[in-house]
């Protein structure tokens, strides 16, 4: 048995509906824009839900940002500790579907980085201060 059924058209119609109908909007039989036209609150386009608009997905630029830094931090110092920002920014780059999780994972990401350049910062600041005392004492 065909689909036909899923676009209320007799069996044996075309499934996609004859010129101009438009399946998503059931509200006016398929034809037209939907009562109180597309910026209606109760209108939500294919895959959204009604009254909430869709999330707009981070800027790829700073999902980037955060992977070149992550990178740049486990080339140079802590490699096992950085590894965590770059999954997190790969991570980030391949949601596409979901904005929040890319969001989210794009927050972990430079959250990671920031906590492993705090790291890196302390310990050269730990290897100063230890060779000034030795410098220190030898005097």
């Amino acid at each position: 048995m065909k689909d036909d059924w899923r676009y209320g058209q007799p069996p044996g119609g075309d499934p996609y509906g004859p010129p101009g109908f438009d399946p998503y909007n059931a509200g006016t039989g398929g034809y037209g824009p939907p009562p109180g036209g597309y910026g209606d609150p109760g209108f939500a386009a294919p895959g959204g839900y009604p009254g909430q608009p869709y999330a707009e997905r981070p800027s790829e630029g700073g999902i980037i940002g955060a992977l070149v830094m992550a990178i740049i931090l486990m080339v140079t110092c802590c490699g096992a500790f950085s590894v965590v920002g770059v999954i997190f920014a790969a991570l980030a780059l391949g949601e596409k579907h979901d904005p929040e999780k890319a969001a989210r994972y794009k927050r972990y990401a430079w959250i990671s980085n920031w906590i492993n350049l705090g790291i890196v910062l302390l310990i050269a600041l730990i290897y100063v201060v230890a060779i000034a005392f030795a410098i220190a004492s030898e005097a």
